[in-house]
């Protein structure tokens, strides 16, 4: 097994602090390991034994948990999890109080970011932001981390790690390693509907959400929502630090918004610039949050460090993160945040996306992988889509039961193969980016609702309009004329003077999708 330490690192390192002397960035930071002994990326990672064949290794940076269930097994929870249930406990206290058998069921209603290790098994969040990746060395031992990379060097010790020669691409195909692969050969990344066994290495299927009761109503659904999502902001584990609630002109940061006004706690409303957002992202959240007392700030970046910046992306994703999606990091976007950073991703789990475009059933695979591969721009005969069909096999053999296989799509392909390596990289950074929805119960509250209020947000309105009504009188994403011929024109001047090659990429990529 190779260990990497500190000392090695520090030959060629280039990286400096983020903003103050305490705070290094350097690969790998928040990261785990689980094998059948300790490992250590640097000299402060820290190890606990599970079991007699189960260690778990992490950085000192990332939250880190364990408790003996009622039978006495030991659990492991990584990551930060938030029980979302009014009448349920923080996850510790009530795995201490639950048999081996029922600790899965526990986890329906914890929103977050995490894993949980325990019984020689490991369960992902919801969507597997947290991602898993899992490989067998030559002595038949199962290694699990976080880091592609960390298990691409435990799996081949002597020898350099075998990579897919994919440069992941931007805007224009498929812009993530499909899982259940990854980019390392022998290295895989277990799937949301996956659950690992660590003595043998074995996959069982689990179901991503619990079961769907319609019968609830929309009010019912509706009332549920709001209080799981309140709960899940007041259970914040916020301490000394701060809260930032990413704020856009859409209507899923909106939402986040009004209802951590309504939970009383404080807030910090921010808006990231760029170059290619519209006009209403750069008017609204101000308006927004001025409308409810706040002081809103934007965030800038710059490219001083983009060089550096550039190879730490590659050594601590292993190349999983396109440069196009790295840039927010690159150019040191966050670095002035410390604390936690709420907002509105992972909430299109429940807006059925792409209906017209690809299939309502899985009866023929070759034509769903045909019209996946249109949807996103991808040569149909590329390894990207090779890949893709696998993952489209173990669908059908293995169905969600209340769950269309197109937002399975979303959960597993998506947010799992796609934003949960952009949530590995900005494991980097000082804040905690914790998604409130994302818990099972939550999408299976959703996926109860009419598809088509689903499709049009209207519950997501609704809520706002709920929370605090002040918030719905601002539209939602509005176009740049909405705004007034002066003020687009001055938009697109920004925007073409911030970046002169603005014009020529939008009419590029409209020519195409032709």
């Amino acid at each position: 097994m190779s260990v990497i330490n500190s000392e090695s690192w520090a030959k060629d390192e280039k990286f400096q602090p983020a903003q103050d002397s305490k705070f290094r960035i350097r690969p790998h930071r928040r990261q785990f390991v689980v094998g059948s002994k300790p490992f250590r990326a640097y000299d402060d990672w820290q190890s606990h034994q599970l079991d007699a064949s189960t260690w778990v290794s992490y950085c000192a940076d990332l939250r880190a948990a364990w408790t003996s269930d009622a039978d006495g097994i030991q659990w492991m929870l990584l990551g930060l999890a938030v029980e979302t249930l009014e009448s349920q406990a923080d996850p510790m206290i009530e795995i201490a109080r639950t048999a081996s058998a029922d600790v899965p069921n526990l986890y329906a209603s914890w929103a977050g970011r995490w894993v949980l290790v325990g019984c020689s098994e490991i369960h992902m969040d919801a969507t597997g932001l947290l991602g898993c990746f899992y490989g067998i060395t030559s002595e038949k031992q199962t290694w699990v981390s976080s880091s592609s990379v960390l298990l691409a060097q435990i799996l081949s010790p002597n020898a350099s790690p075998v990579v897919f020669p994919e440069v992941l691409r931007y805007t224009v195909g498929i812009s993530w390693f499909p899982p259940p692969y990854s980019r390392f050969v022998g290295v895989y990344r277990l799937l949301p509907s996956q659950v690992i066994e660590l003595k043998e290495g074995s996959i069982r299927s689990r179901a991503i959400i619990p079961p769907i009761d319609p019968s609830l109503g929309y009010d019912k659904t509706v009332e549920l929502l709001n209080n799981s999502l309140v709960t899940a902001l007041k259970r914040l584990p916020i301490g000394k630090g701060k809260l930032w609630v990413g704020l856009s002109a859409g209507i899923d940061s909106r939402l986040v918004f009004a209802l951590a006004h309504c939970a009383g706690i404080d807030i910090i409303p921010f808006t990231r610039l760029s170059a290619r957002m519209p006009i209403a992202d750069r008017l609204l959240p101000p308006k927004l949050a001025q409308e409810l007392g706040y002081n809103h700030i934007f965030l800038q970046g710059h490219k001083s460090n983009s060089d550096d910046r550039k190879r730490l992306v590659a050594e601590h994703t292993g190349g999983h993160v396109s440069i196009g999606d790295a840039e927010p990091f690159m150019q040191s976007v966050r670095d002035s945040l410390e604390g936690i950073s709420v907002g509105g991703w992972c909430f299109e789990v429940g807006k059925a996306f792409w209906r017209n475009e690809l299939p309502d059933t899985l009866d023929d695979l070759g034509i769903c992988a045909q019209q996946i591969a249109q949807l996103l721009r991808e040569p149909l005969n590329s390894i990207m889509m090779v890949r893709m069909g696998d993952w489209l096999e173990w669908v059908k053999k293995n169905p969600q039961e209340n769950l269309d296989w197109r937002d399975q799509f979303f959960i597993e392909q998506r947010l799992a193969g796609w934003q949960s390596s952009k949530e590995q990289l900005y494991d980097l950074t000082k804040t905690e980016r914790i998604p409130i929805i994302n818990a099972a119960r939550n999408y299976a509250l959703m996926f109860g609702l009419e598809e088509s209020c689903r499709v049009d947000s209207l519950h997501q309105v609704d809520l706002i309009s709920r929370a605090v009504p002040e918030l719905g009188k601002y539209p939602y994403n509005p176009p740049n004329h909405y705004f007034g011929t002066l003020v687009a024109i001055k938009a697109i001047a920004i925007k073409f003077f911030k970046n002169p090659l603005s014009f020529y990429k939008k009419v590029v990529n409209k020519l195409q999708r032709k």
